[in-house]
Formats: C-alpha cells, sequence, structure tokens
C-alpha cells in the first residue's frame, strides 16, 4: 500500500515535468537576486520569511569555538548548552524543541531521527565555514518535516584558489585545539580538506571532552556537465555528561558520525533548472548512565547503544521568468535505527559495532517517507505573492500536509512582508520508545504534532542602517514533551499538549565609516511567551522551559591599525522551573559578557578570547551550571599559492 501510494506520488511530479520542457520558447528578463543582509539564501529564495545570515568574517570576529556558541549571539535563539566547544547544545528557535529543527550541511538534511541533542553533530570546524544561515519559523513543505520551529544551514567554502591554513590555540581547563585546512583549485575543480581536534579536562567534575573532526569537499563545475558536489565527513566526540539528561550517576557521552552527500545542479536555459541529492549519515552511540560502571547498581549490566542511519534523496526542478517562479521536486527519505533501547523487538540480535562482542542490538526500527512539493511565487511589480504545498506519506503516519503562503511589498528603503504556514514533524525515536527503570517512560503511540502560524515584518535598510522586526504566533497542538510533576521523584513521561506561542524580534545594525573609532555596532531583542495552561504543575524538560526575554549587543572598533576588539554582552531570562535535590528551583536571569582581542596583518592572525568576564553564575538547562570566567588564545596562520 505504501509503495502504492509513493507512485501516485511520483505520477503527480512527471505530470508537472511539461511545465520545464517549454521553457526555452520563454521571454526572459534577467531577474535581481532575493537578498538578504546582502547575501542570497542556498534554502529558501524568497523574501518573506526571517532569515539571518552570519558570514565568515563576522564569525571570525565572535570569541566561539563551535556552531552552537556562535547562535548563541542571536536573538530568537535559544542555544541550551551543556558544556563547551560543541560538546552538547539544544537548540531552540521561539520556543520549540531541539527535534523540531531541521539542521543542513550544504543544503543536506543531516536531523537525527534518534533525538536532537545529536542534530548539530556536524563532522566541520568552524574555519571551514563560509556563511551559516538562520531561519526563524517553519517551512516543512521544502525543508522536510522537522523543519517545525526552524532551521540551520550550514555553508562551507569552495576556493577559488590553492592554498592551505592552519591554527592553534590553548586556554583555560588544558584546553587544546589544532586545526589544518587545505585547498585545491582550477578551472573547473575544487577540493578542501579540514581537519580539526580539541579537548579539554573540563571545567567541572566529569566535564571533559575530545572532538576529532575531518571533512572532505569535491566541487566539479561545468556549462555542460552542470555542478557536481561531493562531501563526506567524520566526527568522534566523547564528553564527559554530568546531568546532561538527568540527575544523578556520573554519565559518559560517546558518538562517531560518518556523514557522505552527491548533489548535482544543472542550468538548462536562462529560465529553468534541475538539481539531485542524495545522502547518508550514520551515527553511533554509546551512552553510559555510570561511567566506566563506577557506582554502578547490579542490575545495570550494559551501557546504551544506538546505532542511526539516515539515507534519502530528492530532485527539484525550477522554472523561472521576470513574472514568476516554480518550483516543483520529491523528497525520499529512510530512517532506520538498532538499539539495545530503542524500537521494537528483533527477531534476530546483531552484534554493535565499536563495542564489546557480547553487546548486541536487540530492537530496531524503520521509517519510509517520501514527500512531493510545490511553490509558485509571482512578481507583481513591487509586491511577491508565494505559495506551496507538501504531501507527505509515511509508512507509520499515513499521509500528512504542510503547506503555506506569504506576500512582500516593497516600498523605498523598506520591505514589509507577511507569512502563514501549517506544518506537521514525526516523533523520535527517543519520544517513542526511551523508557528505563530509573528515569523515563515513553509512550510508541505518539501522533506526529502540528502547528499553524503567522507572522508579520518588516526590514528597512538605507546607508549603513539596517532594521529588522516581526511578530509571530504558533498555534500547537498535539506537541510532544517529556514531563513530571514538580517536587516528585516520579519519571519523566512523553506526552502531547497543545502550546501555543507568540513573540517577536528586533534588531538593528549600524556600520560606521571606517574613519571612525566603533567599526560596527549591532542589538537585538527577542521576546517569547508561551500558554501552558493544560499542563500546568509538571515540571518540563523542553516545551514550558522557554527563553523570555533575550537581549544581545554587539560592538566591534579598532584599537590600534590591525588591532581591534569585539565586545559581545547578552542578557537572559528564563521562563519555568527545574527540579533539584527534589526541589522545584527557578531560573533566574543572567548577564554575560564575552570580547574577542584580535590581530590580523597579511596571512597572520593571533587572537585572545575572554568569556563570561563578569564571573557569572548561570545554568542553560536545568542545574547544570555553566562555565565561569574563561580564557582562550591562539593564531591562525594562512598560505595562498602564486
Amino acid at each position: 500500500m505504501f509503495q502504492k501510494k509513493v507512485f501516485t506520488l511520483s505520477l503527480i511530479l512527471a505530470a508537472n515535468i511539461q511545465l520545464f520542457a517549454q521553457t526555452d520558447s520563454i521571454s526572459v528578463q534577467q531577474l535581481k537576486n532575493v537578498e538578504i543582509a546582502g547575501k542570497q539564501s542556498s534554502i529558501l529564495n524568497r523574501s518573506g520569511v526571517n532569515l539571518q545570515i552570519i558570514s565568515a568574517p563576522e564569525i571570525a570576529l565572535l570569541p566561539v569555538q563551535s556552531v552552537d556558541e556562535l547562535l548563541d549571539y542571536i536573538a530568537g535563539i535559544d542555544m541550551r548548552q551543556r558544556g563547551k566547544s560543541g560538546v552538547q547544545a539544544d537548540i531552540s528557535i521561539r520556543g520549540s524543541s531541539s527535534d523540531q529543527i531541521v539542521a543542513l550541511l550544504n543544503g543536506i538534511n543531516i536531523t537525527d531521527a534518534h533525538t536532537g541533542h545529536y542534530n548539530l553533530n556536524i563532522p566541520l570546524d568552524l574555519s571551514a565555514v563560509e556563511r551559516i544561515e538562520v531561519l526563524q519559523g517553519s517551512d516543512s513543505r521544502l525543508l522536510g518535516t522537522t523543519a517545525f520551529g526552524g532551521a540551520i544551514n550550514i555553508i562551507t567554502a569552495t576556493p577559488a584558489n590553492s592554498g592551505a591554513s592552519a591554527g592553534i590555540a590553548a586556554g583555560a581547563d588544558r584546553y587544546i585545539y589544532q586545526n589544518a585546512n587545505l585547498a585545491l583549485a582550477t578551472k573547473a575543480t575544487a577540493a578542501t580538506m579540514s581537519f580539526s581536534r580539541q579537548k579539554s579536562d573540563g571545567y567541572t567534575e566529569n566535564t571533559d571532552f575530545d572532538i576529532t573532526n575531518i571533512y572532505l569537499q569535491s566541487t566539479y563545475n561545468n556549462v555542460k556537465a552542470g555542478k557536481i558536489q561531493l562531501q563526506a565527513g567524520l566526527q568522534e566526540k566523547g564528553a564527559g555528561a554530568n546531568d546532561f539528561y538527568y540527575f544523578g550517576g556520573v554519565q559518559y557521552d560517546w558518538q562517531r558520525t560518518f556523514f557522505a552527500a552527491l548533489s548535482w545542479k544543472k542550468q538548462f536555459s536562462k529560465s529553468a533548472n534541475i538539481s539531485a541529492q542524495a545522502y547518508w549519515r550514520q551515527l553511533h552511540n554509546r551512552f553510559e548512565t555510570y561511567r566506566d560502571f563506577k557506582t554502578a547498581p547490579e542490575t545495570y549490566t550494559a551501557h546504551n547503544y544506538h546505532k542511526t542511519d539516515i539515507a534519502g534523496g530528492q530532485m527539484k526542478m525550477e522554472r523561472f521568468s521576470a513574472k514568476d517562479r516554480t518550483a516543483i521536486g520529491i523528497d525520499l527519505r529512510n530512517e532506520h535505527i538498532l538499539s539495545n533501547k530503542l524500537g521494537n523487538p528483533l527477531a534476530d540480535t546483531r552484534p554493535v559495532p565499536f563495542a564489546p562482542d557480547n553487546i548486541h542490538f536487540t530492537y530496531g526500527k524503520n521509517r519510509l517517507q517520501a514527500t512531493v512539493f510545490a511553490d509558485e511565487a509571482l512578481y507583481l511589480n513591487k509586491l511577491t505573492l508565494t505559495g506551496g504545498i507538501g504531501i507527505n506519506q509515511s509508512n507509520d503516519y499515513g499521509t500528512n500536509f504542510s503547506g503555506g503562503a506569504d506576500a512582500t511589498y516593497n516600498f523605498p528603503n523598506i520591505k514589509m512582508y507577511v507569512a502563514a504556514n501549517r506544518t506537521f514533524r514525526f516523533p523520535t525515536y527517543t519520544d517513542l520508545y526511551y523508557t528505563t527503570d530509573e528515569s523515563h517512560t515513553s509512550d510508541p503511540n505518539l501522533k506526529p504534532e502540528k502547528a499553524t502560524s503567522i507572522e508579520v515584518g518588516a526590514k528597512y535598510a538605507k546607508s549603513g542602517l539596517k532594521v529588522a522586526a516581526n511578530l509571530f504566533l504558533r498555534a500547537g497542538t498535539d506537541i510532544i514533551d517529556w514531563i513530571r510533576p514538580f517536587q516528585t521523584t516520579e519519571k519523566w513521561k512523553s506526552t502531547h499538549g497543545n502550546i501555543n506561542a507568540m513573540g517577536g524580534d528586533i534588531s538593528v545594525i549600524y556600520i560606521f565609516k571606517d574613519k571612525f573609532f566603533i567599526r560596527k555596532m549591532q542589538w537585538s531583542y527577542s521576546y517569547l511567551t508561551q500558554d501552558k495552561k493544560r499542563i500546568d504543575g509538571y515540571d518540563s524538560k523542553y516545551a514550558l522551559d522557554y527563553l523570555k526575554h533575550k537581549t544581545v549587543l554587539n560592538l566591534n572598533h579598532k584599537i590600534y591599525k590591525n588591532l581591534g576588539l569585539h565586545w559581545t554582552a547578552s542578557w537572559q531570562d528564563r521562563n519555568g522551573n527545574y527540579t533539584k535535590d527534589n526541589k522545584s528551583e527557578e531560573y533566574k536571569p543572567f548577564f554575560l559578557l564575552d570580547a574577542r582581542l584580535q590581530w590580523e596583518i597579511d596571512a597572520v592572525n593571533i587572537f585572545a578570547d575572554f568569556n563570561n568576564i563578569t564571573n557569572t553564575e548561570y545554568a542553560d538547562f536545568g542545574g547544570l551550571t555553566m562555565p565561569r570566567f574563561n580564557f582562550c588564545a591562539g593564531m591562525r596562520i594562512r598560505f595562498q599559492a602564486k
């Protein structure tokens, strides 16, 4: 039955191909690119969305060593970190859970079906990133079912010239960082290789970590063949995980991630193109509730082992003219897990890779889904209208629909937009199957989450000033969360609830003239409130603990010639409570001040980072205290081929 429905969806796609077969006869005018912050998006080619783009020069100014630390400086994004330097962080956008965010690498969906905790396991060093695109708001019809609250797309650099770079750094808590990048480029081809390793003894007991990334990318660009890109990566990460996911026990979290993808895009005429991609991501995970079995009770005989395989492909065709743009496509995705905890019992057990010989997978689950999508944009002078729909067929949840529409009007220096979207999300395997004797009880009958969202916004740009503001409302039904009554030792239970979110963001950027002491100043503020009436009296792991207020101020100024200083100040106020030592505690607002001192001349960059200068005691999640004042210093050297 499922195969028949997939075949039917494929016929719907094929029936529209004729639209693209006749484009050579259309009179075409050159279109202006849709630009956000001066750059064109690679994931959403329309202006009726709240999309932010952070470029490599902007990243280089910030006192960060990982993607999650970088994203924490964006208003509207709640990075609930459980450690330093990308050890573990849950990303929340507009009050979403980490399971409701899609993660992409060069447009490839690498979101984990096991749990959103591992969505940012990206086998890439920050030095290899060209830009990061952040979508705030849902767009399931084009980006997949996980784009419930937003999306993160990490774009790597394609070198124009051959060269190399190397970096080293050291800091508090015996932190060590090493990185090397190699680039080879000819007229039609480009290849890069990136390696990095960072490790630390940790800022408190059992917070040590060791992270290694290896990433390869090769691009071939030819008028006849089109653009072909191959990418592959490996990440190995191990970290002491004290109280990461629940209090009690000396825990440890180990992951090994493999990733490979092949993409192709061909421009067939001035008004039509076709693109395709195929990808595979495999995650091996060992979670030790009792690290090395120390202090473990007799009933604890094995760690938690999981292997998740995500494989899929997509084909999309676009036809565009001066008056409109049409896109249609089909997306196939298979999500498979083997585990000794999650899924349905296996008929035959299987040995666990990278584990002792006596450890076997005893559970498994497979989810296959297909999505056909279509999107249409009309350009009516200063007005742009966009609408689309996605039809998803899954072997677990049948047929589901997503869709939306937006309108943008351009005044002189001002762009105003309004958007509405309907989206859904499937439960993760952790939502459905994670049950333990000590702490958790899951519900394998959970239904997909659904939400309807409305957003209005405006953007102003003139000279060196840019201002953006928006308001949004999201009505969610069957939202999945893990809850338990306050001041209790009862187990956490996965359950449904109806949660409505409302809020807004405002940001102001001013770039001063070169002769001015201050180079750039940026201020942003976000506000969020959520309705939690239906589950009052409960401690929530994710949905009800949200960042109510967040404001961030960035200030970049020069000190002397090539010596500059970048300041980042932020204030956060989180709504919600958590239980620690059998007591209910409220989150407290906190202020953070960070800075990067940087000297750059020719091919040498020397920097010193100072984080949490005010030595603030704070926590992003539960009572898990984050580092107090800490520092890091290092240098990077670039070599350019002549």
